[in-house]
């Protein structure tokens, strides 16, 4: 699933937040959290909700089924 891990990555970074910073805002260890990031491990399915909430994307976004909707919104 490396795709995914990729997209993970690239979701994580585009809003500055470290693996440390959003380990705990899922409240797994950051070594859990860095192991999904390489692609050794793959969450849970309720985890993967969880972590397309906290990024504010979709889940097909975060599966990268879908574009990522941008980030600004109309003034």
């Amino acid at each position: 699933m490396a795709d995914f891990a990729q997209r993970l990555k690239e979701l994580r970074t585009t809003r500055k937040l470290t693996q440390t910073r959003l380990a705990e805002l899922l409240e797994v260890s950051p070594r859990v959290y860095s192991r999904w990031e390489t692609g050794d491990v793959t969450p849970h399915f309720d985890t993967i909700v969880r972590l397309a909430d906290t990024l504010g994307v979709s889940l097909d976004e975060l599966a990268g089924r879908k574009d990522v909707r941008s980030e600004t919104t109309p003034s």
